[in-house]
C-alpha cells in the first residue's frame, strides 16, 4: 500500500478552508483523495447540513492535492493555483451531512499550465454526490505572473 504525504504537505489551505483530509489512492491520470464533513464546518446550515455547491471546492482542492503530490515528489512545495471555471456541475443532492466521508476522484484531461480534469465527488454507499469538469490556470513562475498583474 502506498504512503502518501500529510495533506498540509500537498495543498496551501488550512482550516477552515480545508476541504481534503487525505490522497488515498492513484492510477495513471486518476488520483483518489477523501474527506470527512464536520460538524464545525464552516458552511454548516444548522438542521440542514453543508450545501452542495461546498463539494465544488472540494473537488477544486482535489484537484490540487493531486498537483501537490506532483510537486512533492519533485521536491517542490504546493503551489497556488487558479480555478477558471467548470462546465456541467452536476449535484444529485442539495445537502453533505456531518459525519459523512466522501471520496474525491481528480482525473486529468488536460494537463499543462491551463488544465481540465473530471471530478466526482461519491459517497461511501458509491453513489455519485456531485459531477464537473473543472478547468484550472497554473502559471509556471507564480510569483512573476503575479508580479505582472499588479496595476
Amino acid at each position: 500500500m502506498t504512503q502518501y504525504p500529510a495533506i498540509d504537505r500537498l495543498v496551501p489551505h488550512r482550516p477552515p478552508m480545508l476541504f481534503v483530509d487525505r490522497i488515498i489512492g492513484e492510477d495513471g491520470a486518476t488520483t483518489l483523495a477523501e474527506h470527512r464533513v464536520t460538524a464545525d464546518n464552516l458552511f454548516l446550515v444548522p438542521g440542514k447540513g453543508v450545501p452542495a455547491y461546498v463539494v465544488f471546492e472540494m473537488m477544486a482542492q482535489g484537484i490540487c492535492a493531486t498537483d501537490g503530490l506532483r510537486r512533492y515528489r519533485r521536491g517542490q512545495d504546493p503551489e497556488l493555483g487558479f480555478l477558471l471555471g467548470c462546465r456541467k456541475f452536476a449535484a444529485t443532492r442539495s445537502w453533505v451531512q456531518p459525519g459523512e466521508l466522501l471520496t474525491l476522484e481528480s482525473i486529468c484531461l488536460l494537463d499543462g499550465e491551463t488544465s481540465s480534469y473530471q471530478c466526482r465527488v461519491i459517497d461511501t454507499e458509491g453513489a455519485e454526490v456531485a459531477t464537473a469538469t473543472v478547468n484550472v490556470f497554473q502559471p509556471v513562475d507564480m510569483a512573476a505572473y503575479l508580479e505582472g498583474t499588479r496595476l
